[in-house]
């Protein structure tokens, strides 16, 4: 029996692997990092769920009149910081930008310039008459504003003039857009820039018609501000302005008011209460325990959920990190926004619970990893989020931050539950915006709210939308790249026909980009019956072959002409260059970053079967030959989406082959190739079952049959109409008599019919 030698090394890294972790350190190490993973986003969902029980809870509330006199218990300097940073601001928005030179908007005008005397040296120089020269010039900027009579002179003036000229030109158009003082900041200034480059080039000894031509150009090209923000020097100005500003003090002495009773407490007077210490708070360490176990108990059901519906997410454990990551996220920037007061209503204020981000993080869940995954997540962020927003529950706002965050992340999962492309995503914000100003509008109605809550719910529920929208857009990249995962969406992308190496297979090998395409469409039809992944399937398909790129003239569906190069070399070196595209493939693949994913099926797309073809060839020339040399190296099909290709690939190319097809023999062949593939053990390491095989028989036959479908013979033209056809193809000459009959005059002799 054969072993290949791709087999041979992944079977010696997994008895290497054997050898040293399960009771190597490597695993205690690994155990151990997974141990203070899990302490890490414990205390993180700890620390941000109970953050508000540690806010210090005043007797005395900002806005609100103080019950008692509260005076200074001793002598203290206050620093006055409610204003300070007022005025700092205030100090920094003072200090004017500076501008330098726009070095794009520069160096696009030198090029257009040069272009302009290298466009008319060209036409100076050319062969035409002066009629087409000067209609040539006419077809571009900034000649087309010149009369006849400029351009006649332009065209005459020798080469030292026009490069002086450009010299001269260079020198007044540069030196003045990209001068601080004399360039243009806004398009409001262009104009004085314009007329103060036209002043400076009347000024130069240049001939009239090159004056004209500069002048020309300033005023077709000159049309952009050629100033821009110098941002790190502004900075540093609006910095020093900032810290010349000292913050006031105010000297307190012992005994000395602080507030009155029925005085407002105040932005100042609060800053003085908490430089004193003189705020109450209860003791928050009781509740801020009870969340501890809270979040202990969900992460134990969200681990033991992985567990047992989705083991693979705790063999590969990172994936469990962007769980976690994901998690933490949404609720630091929920409780960012739940700090947010808009208005000095309670009812208003807990409006800002809509715009937790949970629909990002089970959309993104769903994309990355699954909706059986996103659909716990979304839960436990529910409840997370309900608990954040009142950790103490003294009120409403912790069941209406839970009702909101748990809605909008199971809508988030549903909308992008089959994504096709990426502007399904902002579909899937619009959704989510939809349920939660439904979810305002109802709970307007049960707690009897007036119409100013409800239009503020709804244009928070517009911003939650777009914002979840966005974020998804935004991280998706950075997630897939960091945590190695490849989503639909990447896939998508990898699918269309301008990425670099589908467009290279196109022009370089068309015959296997057609054969790929067609290779995608059989199994991504077979795909969406037995429940495997289309997109993948699909994307997979088109890259299996960009290995026949290194040669791909070698290959029989690029070979348009009728030269074979195979039967000019021997056997063996065919074979091996077929076997070869499989490596070739896989180096293109690491080369331009493919996903695993796709790797995989490009690896397994042939699996370990035999070059039927050049091994009989071989067997007929040296009956004694080794077949060991006639293998693939790859793995079987490790998956149903593998072993999808590898059948589609083999009946495209047999279907394709075969003459006269029908219905009935295209599924006798289908069939029987899927039956050899069996029977060759290249399914063995699939999951595909023998219910899935007939479903995917029968949905490469539906395909093939419309692809390769019998075609009408059209009957032939009538006589006298097949010569007249004939006789315009070959441009002879046609006459028509009085009486409507067709006289053609025939080349080889001088009859008429």
């Amino acid at each position: 029996m054969r072993t290949n030698s791709l087999v041979r090394m992944m079977e010696l890294d997994k008895n290497i692997t054997h050898m040293f972790t399960p009771t190597g350190p490597y695993k205690n190490f690994k155990l151990v990092f997974k141990v203070l993973v899990f302490l890490l986003f414990f205390l993180l969902f700890t620390l941000i769920i109970s953050s508000g029980l540690f806010v210090s809870k005043l007797n005395l509330e900002k806005g609100q009149p103080s019950p008692v006199l509260i005076t200074a218990p001793y002598d203290k300097s206050v620093e006055d910081l409610t204003s300070y940073s007022e005025q700092q601001e205030q100090a920094a928005n003072a200090v004017a930008p500076v501008y330098t030179a726009d070095q794009t908007e520069i160096s696009i005008l030198s090029n257009k310039l040069d272009h302009t005397f290298q466009l008319l040296e060209h036409h100076k120089s050319s062969e035409l008459d002066l009629t087409d020269k000067l209609a040539e010039l006419k077809d571009s900027e900034p000649f087309v504003a010149l009369p006849d009579e400029v351009l006649t002179n332009l065209l005459q003036l020798t080469d030292n003039e026009l490069e002086q000229a450009n010299q001269i030109s260079s020198r007044i158009i540069i030196g003045i857009a990209g001068d601080p003082t004399s360039g243009a900041k806004e398009e409001k200034e262009l104009a004085a820039l314009k007329e103060g480059m036209k002043e400076q080039v009347e000024k130069y000894n240049m001939d009239d018609s090159l004056k004209s031509l500069v002048k020309a150009f300033i005023e077709t090209n000159v049309n952009t501000p050629t100033l821009a923000v110098d941002e790190e020097e502004t900075k540093k100005l609006k910095d020093i302005a900032s810290s010349r500003v000292k913050p006031q003090v105010h000297e307190y002495r012992k005994n000395e008011k602080i507030v009155g009773p029925g005085e407002i407490v105040d932005e100042q007077i609060y800053s003085v209460l908490e430089a004193y210490g003189l705020i109450q708070m209860h003791s928050p360490w009781k509740p801020a325990a009870g969340i501890a176990i809270q979040v202990l108990v969900a992460m134990i059901i969200l681990i033991s959920f992985f567990y047992f519906t989705a083991p693979e997410i705790l063999e590969k454990w990172h994936r469990l990190v962007l769980v976690g990551l994901i998690m933490v996220i949404t609720l630091a920037i929920g409780k960012a926004f739940l700090a947010i007061r808009i208005s000095d209503s309670t009812d208003l204020n807990n409006l800002t619970a809509i715009l937790i981000p949970a629909a990002w993080a089970t959309m993104t869940v769903t994309i990355l990893l699954g909706s059986r995954i996103a659909i716990v997540v979304g839960i436990i962020l529910g409840i997370f989020a309900g608990t954040m927003a009142d950790p103490a529950s003294t009120g409403t706002s912790g069941s209406m931050a839970g009702l909101f965050a748990l809605f909008s992340g199971l809508v988030g999962i549903q909308s992008v539950a089959r994504l096709d492309q990426r502007s399904d995503l902002a579909r899937a914000g619009l959704i989510v915006a939809v349920v939660n100003i439904a979810l305002v509008s109802a709970i307007t109605l049960i707690l009897d709210l007036g119409p100013t809550f409800w239009l503020v719910g709804c244009g928070l529920a517009l911003a939650n939308g777009f914002l979840c929208s966005v974020l998804t857009m935004g991280t998706l990249p950075w997630l897939e790249s960091g945590f190695n995962i490849t989503s639909a969406v990447r896939l998508l992308e990898l699918s269309n026909p301008n990425a670099p190496l589908l467009k290279e297979l196109l022009m370089e090998a068309p015959g296997t980009y057609h054969h790929s395409v067609l290779v995608g469409n059989l199994a991504e039809t077979a795909a969406e019956e037995i429940k495997a992944d289309p997109v993948l399937v699909r994307v997979g398909a088109l890259y299996h072959d960009i290995g026949k790129l290194k040669r791909p003239y070698f290959f029989i569906e690029n070979q348009f002409a009728k030269d074979n190069p195979h039967d000019k070399i021997a056997p063996t070196l065919s074979s091996l260059i077929l076997i070869s595209h499989v490596k070739d493939g896989l180096e293109l693949a690491r080369e331009h970053k493919l996903p695993e994913s796709i790797q995989d099926i490009i690896a397994q797309h042939h699996g370990n079967s035999l070059v039927t073809y050049f091994y009989h060839k071989a067997k007929e020339e040296n009956p004694d030959i080794p077949e060991e040399a006639f293998h693939y190296d790859g793995l079987r099909p490790q998956s149903k989406e593998a072993a999808l290709v590898l059948l589609a690939d083999n009946v495209e190319a047999a279907v394709r082959s075969q003459k006269e097809n029908t219905p009935g023999k295209i599924e006798g062949l289908v069939r029987k190739i899927i039956k050899e593939k069996l029977d060759e053990g290249l399914l063995d390491q699939c999951d595909l079952t023998f219910r899935d095989l007939d479903k995917i028989s029968t949905a490469f036959v539906k395909v093939l049959s419309g692809i390769f479908h019998t075609r009408v013979e059209y009957p032939e033209l009538p006589s006298k109409l097949k010569a007249v056809a004939e006789a315009i193809t070959q441009e002879q000459e046609i006459e028509t008599t009085e009486d409507g009959q067709i006289v053609i005059e025939l080349e080889d002799n001088n009859n008429k019919e």
